[in-house]
């Protein structure tokens, strides 16, 4: 497998050969790896990885008591929590000084403590018995709220509104709503029996989740050289069976906006629904907008823009778990909730996937945006934008790297005479967790409030700069998850790739 990383350099006609074939042909693909020949070379490679995997997946093991099962007799209390606030302790210093992309958003020791008094007055509610916590249908109706008017609701006219929606666990839930919002409204209102939907490559992986959970055809298109959607490609894509036409704000890979004017319009005018994804710039781009950056057309004033996912728990700094969906409309909304009236446990009704839900999360969500406001909101942007600006000039400081277009704040930068995996590494070693990202090969940022503390910014460029220089000067340096990274980009096999994630994940449960 690590020869397969010279495979599109040296056989790009083969490589895109087989990538096609194996499209058409699937079956092809099985056939190839039940060969025990082949079967075992696989595993024997497996192995190998999830070997050199374990050690940083399972860091505890030797160090704390392990619990199989559960334990005879209970631990005190006091042995419990001293065991977890030392793996506390431990995980701390990484993001709370700024190595870490994204993940923590806000991370103040003032703002978690109050978030966590939140949560604990709140701990035993469910948003499912809403007789007895009206309170969380309160925080619930006015999170969404909200929301909504950050993103246009308030210029929209009643006759193309209300603008509605839902509170759910996360950006990924949000997707998965929306598009089986529009699955059911294609079946019910125009008989659309194989439904499909239009996405960039670029948008995120929860659309792939909700194309395979609900059997929908998802139709990617490519991006163009300014690494934004191609909308002429988007509408050769448009067929009688389109229920939806996806476009982000910001795309998680390269931190863009997608021409989500120009997409929504041809969703408006072929009666298409339109989703655009702000779960990670929805609450970034409202106010970068107003500190007069240049932010397109992405939300509700948009006429053609009917659905918006946007992550409360990312820049709207609540606790993790919690995001919001958006809909034009009630009736749309509708399709998005469950209700059956013949079961023998009574009349049964949720809004969202889950039946129970915790309420302590939207209470805290509700509180995290109360207490920032406005002017805390447009504050933390601007900190933000600023740093951005210090980190992009530091890197087009730095010959061997380059950034893709012009992001704001989720910077993606490559390198065309490095293997930019490999500098990678040597920022991991150095403590950094960036996000490592492939077609095209290149490394990403999501700057935070984490990362505007004083000297973070000018120590990512610091150890950025020795990276190129430490992979310069080493060029057959092995091992870190280079050779991972480049298996992944290159193998044209991607059923492989998915076999390795899936060992990935079964490690991860490993006791």
């Amino acid at each position: 497998m690590e020869k397969a990383k010279n495979l599109p350099a040296k056989y790009p006609r083969l490589v895109a050969f087989v990538e096609k074939s194996l499209k058409r042909f699937p079956f092809i693909e099985n056939y190839i790896k039940s060969l025990p020949s082949v079967r075992k070379q696989i595993d024997k490679e497996y192995d190998a990885i999830m070997a050199s995997l374990e050690k940083d997946v399972k860091p505890y093991r030797g160090k704390f008591d392990s619990y199989p099962a559960i334990p005879a007799k209970g631990l005190s209390r006091q042995k419990v929590l001293a065991d977890m606030q030392k793996m506390y302790q431990r995980e701390k210093p990484r993001w709370k000084k700024g190595f870490v992309s994204g993940a923590v958003y806000h991370g103040d020791e003032g703002h978690i403590d109050f978030l966590n008094r939140v949560y604990a007055i709140n701990s035993q509610t469910n948003p499912l018995h809403s007789d007895l916590w009206p309170s969380i249908g309160k925080y619930e109706a006015e999170v969404i709220s909200m929301t909504a008017n950050m993103l246009g609701a308030s210029h929209v006219p009643p006759e193309r509104g209300p603008i509605c929606g839902s509170v759910s666990s996360g950006g990924t839930e949000s997707i998965l709503l929306a598009m089986k919002s529009y699955r059911d409204r294609g079946r019910a209102l125009y008989g659309i029996k194989r439904p499909e939907m239009i996405a960039p490559v670029t948008a995120h992986a929860a659309f792939d989740k909700a194309a395979q959970f609900f059997k929908i055809k998802l139709r990617k298109i490519p991006i163009g050289p300014d690494f934004r959607a191609d909308v002429k490609a988007v509408k050769r894509a448009i067929s009688g069976n389109t229920v939806a036409i996806v476009g982000s704000a910001v795309t998680f890979p390269h931190g863009v906006v997608d021409p989500i004017e120009e997409m929504s319009e041809l969703a408006r005018e072929n009666n298409i629904g339109f989703h655009t994804d702000a779960c990670l710039g929805g609450f970034i781009l409202p106010w970068a907008e107003k500190l007069k950056y240049n932010v397109p057309s992405y939300d509700f004033r948009l006429p053609g823009v009917t659905s918006m996912s946007a992550d409360t728990h990312k820049y709207g700094y609540a606790a993790k778990g919690t995001s919001v969906v958006l809909y034009r409309g009630n009736e749309l909304r509708q399709f998005q909730y469950f209700t059956t009236t013949e079961w023998p446990g009574g009349l049964y009704f949720s809004p969202t996937i889950a039946g129970s839900r915790p309420g302590g999360l939207v209470a805290a969500a509700w509180a995290a945006m109360i207490s920032m406001g406005e002017k805390g909101y447009m504050e933390s942007a601007k900190k933000i934008l600023k740093t951005a600006e210090i980190v992009k000039k530091g890197i087009r400081s730095i010959p061997e790297l380059r950034i893709l277009n012009d992001p704001l704040w989720v910077i993606s930068f490559a390198s065309d005479s490095l293997d930019i995996y490999r500098v990678m590494d040597f920022m991991t070693q150095r403590h950094w967790n960036l996000n490592g990202l492939h077609r095209p090969a290149c490394v990403h940022i999501a700057l935070t409030l984490r990362h505007t503390q004083p000297g973070v910014a000018a120590r990512l460029i610091k150890d950025l700069k020795a990276a190129v220089q430490f992979v310069k000067t080493n060029p057959s340096e092995k091992g870190g998850n280079a050779p991972v990274y480049g298996m992944a980009a290159s193998i044209p096999v991607r059923s492989l790739i998915g076999d390795l994630l899936k060992k990935f994940m079964d490690l991860n449960y490993k006791v």
